[in-house]
């Protein structure tokens, strides 16, 4: 069973206006006299200074950790100043009073508050210091490269059939017949028998005759190598910015 909130647990977290928006942090709160019940709390909206703006705590509203005031963030700021560390006076709350009521709030009473303690004195064991530190942060990019497959490749050797058309001088043998008159008997040969004779001739021609062989016509080496390029690498990285700021979220002026 979650405990109930007191009001040290306010201590440390924010003051939000009606809108949401972040007014500033809760240093201190302050108890009725008479109820002993937390009725006002002080926001530091600045870095440095003793002087605080009070706000009351009538119409407000829990926010997770934090706290929503029925007033805008301006409205706050310009609240009148009060010194955080001593109780605070009846003439001092009423001018507090009538600052918000005139500016939309609720109908406040006068309550007496005193405080409770301050976030700082909680830090510090009651100590004040004059100094406040920050630590700043940034992202570091480490650029780095990975191996990975791109995919594979292999030598494969595959028989394709291509068609030739080629020329190919071929001879064959034809007859040919010669007929000469013979103009002289005495100088023709000497005549045969008279009777039947023949004369065999065996004739020849060429065809073409294909005839295959297999013979090496080229190697294929493949060697695999490294190849270094460069790339362009973008991106962003986020680095914290520390600023001194006073209470208007301005520069403040330096001595």
């Amino acid at each position: 069973m979650a405990r109930e909130r007191t009001p040290a647990d306010l201590i440390g977290h924010h003051v939000l206006d009606q809108e949401g928006d972040n007014v500033g942090r809760i240093n201190q709160v302050y108890l009725d006299d008479q109820t002993n019940q937390p009725t006002w709390v002080s926001v530091h909206t600045g870095l440095f200074g003793r002087n605080e703006t009070l706000v009351p705590l009538q119409g407000s509203q829990p926010v997770e950790e934090d706290i929503r005031v029925p007033y805008d963030k301006n409205t706050v700021k310009e609240a009148p100043r009060i010194d955080a560390d001593r109780h605070i006076s009846p003439e001092e709350e009423q001018i507090v009073r009538e600052y918000y009521a005139q500016h939309g709030g609720p109908p406040l009473e006068a309550t007496g508050p005193q405080p409770t303690g301050r976030a700082e004195d909680e830090a510090t064991g009651g100590m004040e210091t004059d100094e406040a530190a920050m630590t700043r942060s940034e992202e570091r990019v480490d650029i780095g490269v990975e191996r990975r497959q791109t995919g594979r490749a292999r030598l494969h050797k595959y028989v394709e059939t291509e068609r030739f058309d080629e020329s190919v001088p071929l001879r064959h043998d034809e007859l040919q017949v010669e007929r000469r008159r013979i103009e002289d008997p005495e100088a023709a040969r000497e005549a045969e028998e008279m009777g039947e004779s023949e004369e065999v001739f065996t004739l020849y021609e060429e065809r073409p005759v294909v005839s295959k062989e297999q013979v090496p016509v080229e190697e294929v080496r493949v060697r695999k190598r490294d190849v270094t390029r460069e790339e362009h690498v973008s991106g962003e990285r986020r680095r914290e910015r520390v600023e001194l700021e006073d209470e208007e979220g301005e520069p403040p002026t330096t001595q």
